[in-house]
């Protein structure tokens, strides 16, 4: 496992049923639990990956990778997502 914080060409996407199968059997999440986590893929140039996370927000612009807590920032928000449930 890798963590990356910076990946070229960045394509996040929910996974699709067969991957977030898989995701879901990875984390060790109980089956009853499901419903409340998301699954995304993340591809890239650089490296591809996988999160299991409550909802999704994807932001252009900014700085920081990870979020700042500086509202002074050029931010918009592009996708936002949550279990479908």
């Amino acid at each position: 496992m890798q963590l990356v914080q910076h990946y070229n060409s960045i394509e996040l996407c929910s996974a699709s049923k067969a991957e977030a199968e898989e995701i879901l059997g990875f984390s060790g999440i109980s089956p009853s639990s499901r419903d409340l986590h998301l699954p995304v893929v993340l591809r890239s140039r650089s490296a591809s990956g996988f999160v299991l996370c409550r909802n999704v927000t994807a932001e252009r612009g900014g700085e920081d990778p990870v979020g700042s807590a500086f509202e002074g920032e050029d931010r918009s928000v592009i996708w936002t997502t949550g279990p479908q449930s």
